[in-house]
């Protein structure tokens, strides 16, 4: 797929680390210009540091995505570079704090809601105006979790929210279907990220044991199957979920 996005404008929230920082090398290496954006300035401009490295153009553009006038300034700010843009993954958001839900205070659920699931509700706002434009096809990608895909005992909050984020997705791409932008989403189930560091060894072993395939997924795989969904080659492909678990069922 190298040079399937030659000269795009993609756009990638949450592009600092993890997922979206190997999303944003990925995109760049199938030819993408690529708006990095993070609301960690230090991360952010180290990957789009990362892509200039290769001859490649990256700009960094700091966004809170837990607040609307920053999605709608990064939306602005990154359509201005061509005319509009091309492809948006909506990839930043939180993990959640085991809790069960009743436990919860109202402020906790809010703020879950507010970024992992309304902030893709911005980035599908103001994105949407700069998309399909000059004939160019756009693509959404929502990094949604195999948590929004069952129930999270524990995780109530963080599930809803990806729930939330799989049928946004899938009312979107519906809306969008004539307007020349497709709207995908990804599940990702446990990936090798600081998250998953932060647990300890004996943790991790039992972690292991429910998934098939004997292993965390990486960011990069992850990377590869958001670049698929971005690009050309899956032009007949919209309102669709794909896990990437290793084999996980919930």
């Amino acid at each position: 797929m190298n040079g399937s996005l030659k000269e795009a404008i993609a756009v990638v929230t949450g592009g600092g680390a993890g997922i979206g920082r190997e999303t944003c090398l990925k995109l760049s290496r199938m030819g993408a210009r690529v708006v990095v954006s993070d609301i960690d300035k230090n991360n952010g401009e180290e990957t789009a540091a990362l892509i200039r490295t290769t001859g490649a153009d990256a700009w960094f553009f700091p966004a809170d995505v837990g607040s609307e006038d920053d999605v709608k300034k990064l939306a602005k700010a990154a359509a201005e570079h061509n005319g509009g843009i091309d492809v948006w993954v909506s990839n930043a958001g939180i993990g959640g704090t085991p809790k069960k839900l009743h436990k919860l205070t109202t402020e906790e659920w809010n703020h879950m809601m507010l970024l992992d699931l309304t902030s893709v509700f911005w980035s599908h706002k103001y994105a949407v105006p700069h998309m399909g434009k000059k004939g160019r096809e756009g693509s959404i990608v929502n990094v949604a979790s195999i948590a929004g895909l069952g129930g999270s005992p524990g995780l109530g909050p963080y599930a809803v929210a990806k729930a939330g984020v799989v049928s946004l997705t899938q009312t979107a791409a519906l809306e969008m279907a004539k307007k020349n932008v497709r709207v995908n989403a990804v599940c990702p189930g446990w990936v090798q990220t600081k998250i998953i560091d932060f647990a300890g060894e004996s943790v991790q072993a039992e972690m292991r044991k429910q998934i098939p395939i004997g292993r965390f997924g990486t960011p990069s795989e992850i990377a590869s199957l958001i670049g698929f969904l971005a690009s050309p080659e899956s032009s007949f492909i919209t309102g669709s979920v794909y896990r990437a678990d290793g084999g996980i069922k919930t």
